[in-house]
């Protein structure tokens, strides 16, 4: 080996060792690059918690237990806003009726159907699924079913007596 070659080695391996910094940039690049596509999939993936995508209910049979007031009854007009079919299923037929009309008020075609149906869903279960059967047979199979039905008692816990939490059909 010739002095020239040595020389050139030397300086080649030199160079080898010492200038890792030259290739700081690139490596940087990549870090930017990894973290730009980490970013974007976790927005893709947190995406539909920040907008989700709204429910296609139109020609769903839908079954709101609680339906004649309340809350029940605010789910049952926005699903009815939405072309599906309701079923309205609470104890009090009056009740019932009336939140059929008021219901029925924000059809979007004249397909759409709303049925009411009354019986306490917390009494007998069979009951209940002779009903659920007899709305399957109308409108088809349920695709959603809400349940709202309940009762609920307005006091302080430390001021009720113990009566009040035993289960009462009688509300």
């Amino acid at each position: 080996m010739s002095s020239e070659e040595a020389v050139s080695s030397t300086i080649t391996d030199w160079l080898f060792i010492h200038s890792w910094w030259l290739l700081l940039p690139f490596i940087m690049l990549l870090v930017v690059a990894a973290f730009i596509v980490a970013f974007v999939l976790l927005l893709y993936m947190i995406s539909p918690l920040i907008s989700p995508k709204p429910l296609k209910l139109n020609g769903a049979h839908v079954v709101v237990t609680g339906g004649s007031s309340g809350i029940g009854k605010g789910i049952a007009i926005e699903c009815y806003r939405q072309g599906a079919f309701i079923t309205l299923v609470a104890r009090d037929e009056e009740k019932l009726l009336r939140a059929k009309k008021e219901v029925e008020k924000y059809a979007i075609n004249d397909k759409q159907v709303v049925l009411c149906v009354s019986v306490d869903v917390s009494s007998d279960y069979t009951q209940v699924e002779n009903v659920i059967k007899q709305t399957q047979e109308k409108l088809g199979p349920v695709d959603m079913l809400i349940n709202c039905a309940g009762t609920a008692i307005s006091a302080k816990f430390e001021e009720m007596e113990v009566e009040r939490f035993k289960v009462s059909n009688d509300n």
